[in-house]
């Protein structure tokens, strides 16, 4: 069973700038204006460019660890990796797009229950799970903004 759920925001940046809030650092910058993103660890870049790491993820009073492994990586306009956690993996994808006040970072991820009681779950958890990528989104654009002095 696959869910597909969005989330987009406006970022007030280039998108150069913006893909570096979200991947400067081997994603350390991404967990500190994060408040979904615990930890990033075991990041590595492969011969082809494209990157693996394994990343923990607070969703409400849970964390959920999971491996990122990347197949495009293409600065600064797509990225799409699959998910390997249990019980929810699948394909995600951000899109960096320009836009008159900025970037427009859109994420689409196809959630896909990886155990029996992960897809009895999912179609209850993927609504949450768009909501919490929403407001992430939110978050961390606020953050960057803040970091950066722009305007209020």
């Amino acid at each position: 069973m696959i869910r597909t759920v969005h989330a987009e925001m406006v970022f007030p940046f280039d998108p150069d700038q913006t893909w570096d809030f979200f991947f400067a650092d081997q994603g350390q910058h991404l967990v500190n204006l994060s408040k979904q993103v615990a930890a990033v660890r075991d990041y590595h870049i492969r011969a082809d460019g494209t990157p693996r790491y394994s990343m923990d993820l607070r969703i409400g009073p849970l964390t959920v660890q999971g491996t990122s492994d990347y197949t495009v990586f293409d600065r600064p306009r797509r990225t799409v990796n699959t998910v390997l956690s249990e019980p929810f993996g699948g394909v995600y994808e951000m899109r960096f797009e320009p836009v008159v006040l900025g970037t427009r970072v859109r994420i689409e991820w196809a959630v896909e229950a990886t155990t029996r009681p992960g897809g009895l779950m999912l179609p209850m958890v993927a609504p949450l799970l768009a909501r919490a990528l929403r407001a992430d989104l939110v978050t961390i654009a606020r953050r960057a903004c803040k970091e950066s002095l722009c305007g209020p």
